[in-house]
């Protein structure tokens, strides 16, 4: 195809053939794979031998009209079709056949006449082919091909591969598609207010479902980004004497997530006064750089290319100056992305004149963004704004810039290159949610002070695909003077809710039409300030918490109220009773089957005491897990199987997620046995975060999960040592040298990480023995294993004979030789130094009953 591409862009400009010439093709067709299975998928490629003469990437002429006819076992057949070739003549289907027996394929094409069609926009390539206009290429068919359908299914030749239960990294290799499930990236496309990104999708809240998630508190690292806790000395021991911690308007936490990598724009002091945008290994907590940038992180995006000369994902940040918020916070600059490169920070370039709107991730991970304009609704794509800058400024030389990607290095460029399509809409009509490929509008009647409306929304769905109008505008009566405001949107369901009745109702958002409610109301009248509407749908419901201090969870199709969860009494350290539940849309995540909710909304000192990140069953309502953790605004981060907070209570961003652990086994002699031992050793957390105990996190004890936020607590936040932890589970196995499997049995660990268990071998010779952790919702499992000699059982020695008195005699001149003692004997050498023998205790036996002998020999 590059030949191909060259050749072509070296085409001198020429007028046509004249006479027009007339070109004979052929079709040929390849069904694969063969034979196959019924009910599995075959894959048909057909293709002209001759090349579109005016097509080069996405522009030119194609063949059209081209079909493929299948005769099925049965005599019957069917047309697939028409197809439209790529740029060097080629069509792809897939086929499912219902039959077993032969199916036969051909491929046809009537012909075509070459003509102008879909020109290029770019002038380097604007003659290619040009010259064959008018000229007809005659149409052909293909041999026939037969595909023989068997009921015997066919394997695929790479075996499908597990997803991992222990400790895995990245780079993920590409064979390993299927892990594409536990793998997602944290984009920060819907950024919320203030200037901290925030959510995974646009408008639904943070719902990730391509990641696992914490099942414990356990820590795996903690990073300062800011002073934090309290201040001491002459400051008092107030509850109001402590390190900022960010206001309602001001957030010290903005992440985003990519290929493991964690970024954030860092707020030591004060919004106006940034730190620099950092990258952190999201396994370790390492920063892998830091770089000044001028502005605020907006957001990432994975690029994923495709043309036939390349394709592949590029992974790209953004920032931007930071937001006005209510026109108290920030000075107005100019607006501007700027684009960095995501594995070394280096900046790329800068888009000039930006007026981003609801941001949304394209098909192949470009972002879109939605705005309205002078009553129209316009769609805008940084991808197509950078190559039109890049043709212009001659990026590109044989290649146009929609078959390779290349954005310029050091350039500026205009934000307006980037405007797909603009269509107009209903007079008044704001955009409120993108999702479905629908493009939800409203417009809201005034309101008084406070957001209480006088009693009407006007709701229309336009398409996000062409901004056609879709369904509406519909004129909705609410209730006059009620804060009616719209919740989370997805799955085709729109919510709204209203904050005087505590209740939801649902909308489709394929037709504007009421799908059910009002629910039944909240049960605590905190519930009126829910002024963000707090929720996220996932999993087939509706999620909703907020200043009362309760989770509800309603069926998505009905409405039906399944569970309440409360997060119960605060007693005085909360002027709410309970604890408040996340004060903006951003302060949850929905992944993994569980919901993360955390207290917050203390605008105003003191901060209250006890406040905790809580973990719920998505589908019982039950909590997993809680721990102490408190913020006032900022948005946390989930993928690849960790969680990052924003901690209030130190201004650390806190990692949760599994950490490594390590085993070890040994063992010692039971004193006072000649044949048992004691198996031992220890199980620690190899996590590789810092504790406020001035340790690493590596070497800790590892604890069970039941006693794990306790002891996170304490290894974390300064609190006391728990005296009722627990450890982990152990199960020790051995084969003896007979090659028989031996379980020697489970114990568990102690609160120091030291487990032992008493075992007796059955038979001599070297064993070889395993301890096995098998990991836990904190801990990725490990083991270790050592050999053990076990020597045979000592003989009994025969009783010493008792001697018989005689009369003593003279002594004679001449001594009497004494016989010398044997030397005690030694045990074998074991098969390495730390190797205890058991066989040894009985050569202690034996030796102390030679000692007896001689001495009782020197005594007669």
């Amino acid at each position: 195809m590059m030949t191909i591409a060259v050749t072509l862009v070296a085409l001198p400009a020429t007028n046509a053939h004249t006479p027009p010439w007339t070109i004979s093709t052929y079709a040929f067709i390849k069904v694969q794979p063969d034979p196959i299975g019924v009910g599995q998928t075959a894959y048909i490629s057909g293709w002209l031998d001759k090349v579109p003469p005016t097509s080069i990437s996405n522009f030119g002429m194609v063949w059209h009209n081209m079909k493929v006819t299948v005769t099925k076992p049965d005599g019957s057949q069917e047309t697939l079709g028409p197809f439209n070739s790529d740029a060097v003549g080629g069509m792809w289907a897939s086929y499912v056949p219902s039959q077993i027996g032969t199916y036969k394929f051909i491929l046809t094409f009537p012909g075509q006449i070459v003509v102008e069609e879909n020109t290029y926009p770019y002038p380097l390539v604007v003659d290619i082919g040009r010259a064959f206009i008018n000229d007809t290429y005659t149409g052909s068919t293909s041999k026939e091909v037969t595909l023989i359908v068997q009921q015997k299914q066919i394997e695929t030749a790479y075996p499908t591969l597990p997803l991992p239960t222990d400790y895995w990294q990245r780079p993920i290799n590409s064979m390993n598609r299927e892990w594409y499930s536990i793998a997602g990236n944290w984009l920060g496309l819907a950024a919320a207010n203030f200037g901290y990104t925030g959510m995974y999708d646009s408008y639904n809240g943070n719902f990730n479902p391509y990641t696992t998630a914490p099942s414990s508190a356990h820590v795996v690292w903690t990073k300062p980004i800011a002073f934090g806790g309290q201040i001491g000395g002459e400051f008092g021991e107030s509850d109001t004497s402590l390190y900022a911690t960010g206001t309602a308007y001001e957030s010290k936490s903005s992440f985003v997530i990519l290929y493991g990598i964690l970024y954030y724009s860092q707020y030591p002091g004060a919004a106006t006064n940034r730190g620099p945008l950092t990258a952190v290994d999201l396994r370790t907590g390492k920063t892998l750089w830091a770089v000044n940038a001028n502005d605020t992180l907006k957001c990432g995006m994975i690029y994923n290319f495709k043309t036939g000369d390349q394709y592949g994902g590029i992974a790209y940040l953004f920032t931007e100056p930071p937001a006005g918020g209510e026109g108290l916070l920030y000075p107005k600059v100019a607006s501007k992305w700027s684009m960095y490169d995501a594995m070394t920070g280096n900046w790329i370039l800068d888009i000039a004149n930006a007026s981003s709107g609801r941001l949304m991730r394209g098909e192949n991970g470009e972002i879109l963004s939605y705005s309205v304009v002078a009553g129209r609704l316009t769609l805008w794509n940084v991808t197509e704004c950078i190559a039109n800058a890049s043709q212009a400024i001659h990026t590109y030389r044989a290649y146009s810039a929609a078959e390779i990607w290349r954005p310029p290095q050091g350039a500026t460029i205009d934000w307006k290159g980037g405007i797909e399509w603009s269509a107009p809409v209903a007079t008044g009509l704001g955009i409120s949610k993108v999702f479905d490929d629908v493009v939800l509008m409203t417009q809201s009647a005034p309101a008084v002070p406070g957001g209480h409306n006088a009693g009407w929304r006007v709701d229309a769905g336009y398409s996000a695909k062409t901004g056609q109008l879709l369904w509406g505008p519909i004129n909705r009566t609410l209730t006059p003077w009620t804060g009616v405001v719209l919740g989370a949107a997805r799955d085709g369901v729109y919510t709204e809710y209203t904050r005087q009745t505590l209740t939801w109702i649902g909308y489709d958002i394929k037709t504007g039409q009421k799908l059910w409610g009002p629910t039944a109301p909240k049960s605590n009248a905190f519930g009126y300030y829910d002024y963000t509407a707090n929720s996220v749908i996932g999993y087939g419901n509706l999620y909703s918490w907020g200043l009362g201090g309760e989770v509800y969870c309603y069926d998505l199709k009905t409405g039906t109220q399944k569970w309440i969860w409360n997060a119960g009494s605060a007693g005085i350290d909360s002027p709410y009773g309970t604890w408040p539940l996340g004060t903006w849309i951003a302060q949850h995540i929905l992944a993994d089957g569980k919901l993360y909710v955390r207290a917050g909304h203390d605008y105003t000192p003191p901060v209250f005491k006890g406040a905790k990140l809580y973990c719920i069953n998505a589908t019982t309502g039950k909590e997993i897990w809680s721990s102490l953790s408190f913020n006032i605004a900022g948005a946390p981060a989930c993928t690849d199987g960790y969680m990052v907070w924003f901690n209030g209570y130190d201004n650390q961003i806190y990692s949760y997620g599994k950490g490594r652990s390590a085993t070890t086994v040994s063992y010692s002699p039971v004193i006072g046995s000649s044949s048992s031992v004691v198996i031992k050793g220890t199980v620690t957390d190899q996590s590789p975060g810092e504790t406020c105990l001035g340790i690493p996190a590596a070497g800790t004890p590892g604890i069970a999960d039941e006693s794990m936020s306790a002891w996170m607590e304490y290894l974390y936040q300064q609190r006391p040592k728990p005296t009722n932890a627990t450890g982990v589970r152990v199960h020790l196995t051995a084969y003896d040298p007979n090659g028989n499997f031996q379980d020697i049995g489970t114990t568990t660990s102690t609160a120091d990480g030291k487990y032992g268990i008493t075992w007796t071998p059955p038979v001599s010779g070297t064993y070889y023995v395993t301890a096995t952790f098998e990991g836990s919702n904190s801990y990725y499992s490990s083991e270790d294993s050592t050999y053990l000699a076990v020597g045979p059982a000592p003989a009994t020695p025969a009783p010493a004979a008792t001697p018989t008195p005689t009369p003593a005699t003279p002594p004679t001149a001449t001594p009497t030789a004494t016989a010398s003692p044997s030397p005690a004997p030694q045990p074998e050498a074991g098969p390495s130094t730390d190797m205890y023998i058991i066989a040894a205790a009985a050569a202690v036996i034996i030796a102390a009953v030679a000692a007896a002998a001689v001495f009782l020999r020197k005594h007669k």
